[in-house]
């Protein structure tokens, strides 16, 4: 019983409150206005559309991320890296060259193909000079040279190119055995 009088006093205690209260915000509508229905209804459909969208992100862990950045730096200091050797070729600094000397190098007279012995020891004499004074390194010296090739002899060099390709046989990828293989099509039989 002393319970209930209790809640009584206490009943007693919070009703001038409520009243005060009620008085300050007004009497509360009977039931609950349409939009604000609405705005729970919008507001409970966001919240399970970003969880949906947190739930499918992939758990990254820093390490992992710190995988993908460095993978991702590297990749572009070999990008610099190879433009870095590609000028150095063009301007003619590359480290295994020595600096290309001011001088102009002469082009060599072309070889046309004349079963000529002269002709074809002359041509082969201004290529290797050629490519001491232009410092040409020894993997370019046989493109450089077919591009000094007219006439028949770049037609044999055509062909053979074609031929050897088709034949699966090896390139001639150095000067000493283009030197010989220009010395057996080219030179008259009569001479060694």
């Amino acid at each position: 019983m002393a319970d209930q009088t209790s809640l009584r006093n206490r009943v007693a205690e919070l009703e001038p409150q409520v009243q005060r209260m009620m008085e300050l915000l007004g009497q509360a509508p009977e039931s609950p206005p349409v939009a604000l229905f609405s705005l729970v209804d919008t507001l409970h459909s966001r919240v399970e559309t970003l969880q949906k969208t947190v739930g499918e992100w992939p758990e990254m862990s820093a390490i992992e991320e710190a995988s993908i950045l460095t993978n991702a730096v590297d990749v572009r200091v070999d990008g610099v890296q190879a433009e870095v050797n590609l000028l150095k070729r063009v301007v003619g600094r590359d480290d295994d060259r020595a600096p290309m000397s001011k001088v102009k190098v002469p082009d060599p007279k072309p070889f046309g193909g004349a079963r000529s012995a002269k002709e074809l020891e002359n041509f082969m004499w201004d290529m290797e000079t050629y490519f001491q004074a232009a410092r040409i390194p020894e993997a370019e010296k046989v493109s450089i040279t077919s591009m000094y090739l007219t006439g028949d002899a770049k037609l044999w060099w055509r062909t053979r190119l074609s031929v050897d390709a088709s034949a699966n046989r090896d390139k001639i990828e150095t000067w000493d055995v283009l030197k010989k293989e220009l010395k057996d099509q080219f030179l008259p039989c009569n001479t060694s």
